[in-house]
């Protein structure tokens, strides 16, 4: 091994090995070529086509032709899967084609006439690419958990405040005792106080 180069990550394979991979794409030489390599690397791949209505859920990472500008039902599938990592296999750049790519939402490439280098390098960018989409959605929605909690809970405390003639602070003192007591959340106690307050 030369100096500064670095083995393969054998962490990143066995990840990748214990992916479900699905390749939607005509049965020629480059569908032959590519399901070749990527089971000579160990991926457990199916193949089908034309592309299905509904994507199978154990796949993990899709691999898929786009040739040409599609209908906006082509491909629905992938407005409902967000955890899919999604690799879009291309012959050419054409205007019309980077649309569709954006419109899809893909997180690599591969281009045509498929070629073994590159390969594992799209599949590892695309998964790594999909993994921290995914969290940064899940970080967002907690987030916006946390301030529609809150939101609920000083709308609570004013209801409170105004109706028991108490303090912020003693109206939130209350609703955190009355959420231990009863071993649930803050926020599932302001609720109930909302509801019951009728606003």
């Amino acid at each position: 091994m030369s100096e500064g180069s670095a083995p393969i990550d054998q962490n990143l394979l066995r990840r990748l090995r214990r992916m479900r991979l699905l390749l939607i794409h005509p049965p020629d030489d480059d569908r032959q070529k590519l399901l070749a390599h990527l089971k000579r690397i160990g991926c457990q791949t199916d193949t089908i086509w034309p592309a299905p209505d509904v994507l199978p859920e154990s796949a993990d990472v899709v691999l898929f032709p786009v040739s040409k500008k599609e209908d906006d039902t082509a491909y629905a599938w992938m407005a409902g899967d967000e955890n899919i990592a999604r690799i879009a296999i291309i012959a050419y750049e054409t205007p019309e084609i980077l649309t569709e790519l954006g419109r899809l939402h893909v997180h690599g490439v591969m281009s045509k006439p498929i070629r073994v280098f590159g390969v594992l390098a799209a599949l590892a960018t695309a998964v790594s690419i999909a993994r921290h989409e995914t969290r940064l959605k899940q970080r967002i929605k907690s987030l916006d958990d946390t301030l529609k909690a809150r939101r609920t809970i000083e709308k609570a405390v004013t209801i409170l405040c105004e109706t028991r003639s108490i303090g912020e602070d003693d109206a939130y003192k209350r609703l955190r005792e009355k959420a231990m007591k009863d071993n649930t959340t803050i926020a599932t106690i302001a609720e109930a106080i909302i509801a019951s307050s009728g606003i």
